[in-house]
């Protein structure tokens, strides 16, 4: 680098071979602003390991760290540590930073309001490619922060959101405990202390996958949630959170447990087929068959399959 970065982008990976070299290169290709690109490879068996080390070989941005496998919070622990830059922007190993993201991010973090915290819009990908939709995160820095601690939302999805680094380190950082959600815990705290901004433009294509957090384990992800908004309120209130804290180290330990387990996500593939039967009813035809082949005995989807079904073969109207 000719100077020094001005965002370290952070990114954790496991087993993510088949999605990785496109991650990758979505980061190294931005222009605009110097960066560092810190990778942490939390324990991946499939070559995962060997993409990260020859890309480094190629591009001295790129810092690897490998780990054995203790689940993405730690390994964003471990790489936001390691960052150097004044901002830290996040990447998912499976999702794709479009052209010129980090520089408008960047550009908005300068804003006279001075956020802490910048997301950014973003399309929604099924596995396949299809748009599933498009979010818009506000841009008027007090509708954002309203956003994230009245609604409980998430302002952009996590590997598209990019914070002061001191800010960061000022709240704490990534809390260990939360196996899942852990980005709607840290920017509940970031969004406590100062305010949210965001680009609205969609800069960030955020790719749903049945080997992901939503489509294995949605019921530990909801759990982990709502305790995260119950420590919110507590904080609010000036109130102790360790019992909670208590909870979630408990859940983080069946987390862990769960660890390399394959799940049978037939609500994911339902979910996928219910979005497209209006617009893609032959992508839809797909999804639904997926769910059948797991939960043959479902009505529920047997129903919906013969309506994509009947839609596709009328061209596309119910």
């Amino acid at each position: 680098m000719s100077s020094p970065p001005a965002i370290s982008v952070v990114m954790g990976v496991h087993n993510n071979a088949d999605t990785l070299p496109a991650a990758l290169e979505s980061i190294l290709s931005q222009t605009g602003v110097e960066l560092e690109f810190i990778v942490v490879d939390d324990g991946s068996t499939d070559g995962s390991a060997a993409i990260l080390d020859d890309m480094a070989r190629s591009d001295s941005r790129l810092k690897v760290v490998h780990k054995s496998n203790a689940g993405l919070t730690l390994a964003l622990i471990d790489g936001c540590a390691l960052a150097s830059a004044p901002w830290i922007a996040r990447q998912d190993a499976d999702d794709v930073s479009l052209p010129g993201r980090l520089q408008a991010q960047y550009g908005r973090a300068q804003q006279a309001d001075a956020p802490v915290l910048v997301g950014c819009g973003a399309r929604i990908l099924a596995p396949a490619g299809e748009v599933l939709a498009e979010h818009h995160p506000p841009a008027e820095a007090s509708r954002a922060t309203r956003y994230m601690l009245e609604g409980g939302q998430a302002i952009s999805p996590h590997g598209s959101i990019m914070f002061r680094r001191d800010v960061y380190e000022k709240v704490g950082g990534y809390c260990p405990v939360f196996f899942y959600a852990q980005d709607i815990d840290l920017t509940t705290r970031l969004a406590e202390i100062g305010p949210v901004g965001a680009v609205p433009s969609v800069l960030y294509d955020y790719r749903l996958s049945p080997s992901a957090i939503s489509g294995r384990q949605g019921r530990y992800q909801l759990a982990f949630y709502r305790l995260i908004r119950r420590r919110y309120e507590l904080r609010r209130q000036g109130v102790s959170d360790d019992d909670l804290l208590a909870q979630a180290e408990r859940l983080r330990r069946k987390c862990l447990r769960q660890m390399g387990k394959k799940g049978a996500p037939a609500e994911f593939y339902y979910y996928l087929g219910a979005r497209l039967l209006d617009r893609q009813p032959d992508r839809a035809v797909a999804y639904f068959r997926q769910a059948l082949a797991l939960r043959p005995w479902s009505l529920r989807i047997l129903f919906r399959w013969r309506q994509a079904v009947w839609a596709s073969r009328s061209g596309g109207a119910r």
